[in-house]
């Protein structure tokens, strides 16, 4: 196993799909936090505020594991953090289900974030360590995976409830699944002890700040899309909860294919031009989505939103941790608060204006971002032709 990290040969071995597979776990649990949030909201009698105080507790756990969850991955080693934070993500999952006070909602959340976040460092820095110039095909197949649990979430929180079931049964699915890895998988790690090496200190480069940036105004705009999008269709479109709780869907199915098609675009054509034009595309969906007048036209322009923001992470990530050199955990766990501050800051801020001014006209937010996206991506292609 060790040759492939030598060579750098790209194996889709049991480790490789475990490791994809646990990513996937972890995208399902956050991902169905904005289908069940109409739901928990009116449980426990929250507004909008209050109930993105959960998004943005999941966000501080995201960047408290940036900030310091390497140090740990480094004293536990890669194999046994990802088994313990996998099982902390879980158990803060089964409290969020049981717990019927805010406050407790809102630190298992946090924990949940903490935990599913380690765990996806440590995986993303073996996979890079193992694959070399080879992370590319890694990375993106980590996202696909990703995006098609996430895709599922919302789909499966939609028909349970219109099954009569309460939501909390369709975010039962993760335990079983995590044992069923455990079992085969628990040691399939283990060899992979070099990869702490990753995560010796030091200074990133600037390129790799440019794609923090980047990843960052890309992240917010798309978690904003998803958690807002059931409220969005149903108050600013007109559509039922359960219908618009299962829209979400669209945007994530597209971002999974989207990313399909992108990781056999990338073996073609350069990555900055790749990505100035995904950005583009997201942009112009979102606009459509955003001030369409008809139920088909929205639903097109979340699904063109989708399909051009499925490739900005992911090629954008690829960019920053190839640019970390021999620093691949610390440029993981750092990515870690790019993404963690875009979710703590952007959703929450557009609920504060949704409360004040109405959860349509917020989403501008999200217009802004997209073209701050799309404009230093077309700077980054222009300079990258010179």
């Amino acid at each position: 196993m060790e040759s492939t990290t030598d060579e750098r040969v790209f194996i889709r071995d049991k480790a490789t799909w475990i490791g994809y597979l646990l990513i996937g776990l972890y995208c399902y649990i956050y991902s169905g936090l904005g289908p069940l949030m109409p739901y928990l909201r009116e449980e426990q009698g929250l507004n909008y505020t209050m109930g993105s105080l959960h998004f943005s507790a999941w966000s501080v756990g995201i960047i408290s594991a940036g900030s310091f969850g390497n140090i740990v991955i480094r004293k536990l080693g890669a194999s046994r953090a990802i088994w313990i934070f996998g099982a902390g993500l879980c158990l803060a999952l089964l409290s969020l289900l049981l717990a019927k006070v805010t406050a407790i909602t809102i630190l298992s959340v946090m924990i949940g974030g903490f935990c599913g976040s380690t765990m996806g460092q440590a995986i993303t820095t073996i996979n890079a360590e193992r694959f070399g110039i080879e992370r590319t095909i890694a990375l993106t197949e980590v996202t696909i995976t990703g995006s098609l649990f996430a895709m599922v979430a919302p789909l499966v929180v939609g028909q349970f409830i219109k099954m009569g079931f309460n939501w909390r049964v369709a975010m039962i699915f993760p335990f079983i699944f995590f044992v069923l890895l455990l079992i085969p998988g628990k040691a399939v790690f283990t060899e992979f002890g070099y990869v702490t090496r990753g995560f010796i200190p030091g200074k990133l480069p600037l390129k790799y700040w440019f794609f923090w940036v980047v990843i960052w105004l890309s992240v917010a705009s798309e978690w904003s899309i998803i958690f807002w999008t059931p409220d969005f269709l149903q108050t600013g479109k007109g559509l039922l909860k359960e219908d618009a709780v299962q829209a979400v869907s669209i945007f994530l199915l597209a971002m999974l294919l989207g990313r399909v098609v992108g990781v056999n675009l990338a073996r073609r054509y350069r990555a900055q031009m790749l990505l100035s034009v995904a950005s583009a595309i997201a942009l112009c969906g979102f606009l459509l989505y955003w001030l369409g007048t008809t139920t088909p036209v929205t639903l097109l322009g979340l699904g063109i939103a989708g399909l051009g923001n499925a490739n900005v992470y992911p090629l954008s990530f690829a960019q920053a941790i190839g640019s970390a050199g021999d620093r691949t955990g610390l440029a993981a766990a750092r990515m870690s608060i790019s993404t963690g501050s875009a979710v703590l800051i952007t959703p929450l801020v557009l609920a504060a204006i949704g409360d004040q001014v109405g959860i349509h006209k917020a989403h501008a937010v999200v217009a802004v971002l997209l073209t701050a996206v799309s404009i230093m991506l077309a700077i980054a292609a222009f300079k990258n032709r010179e």
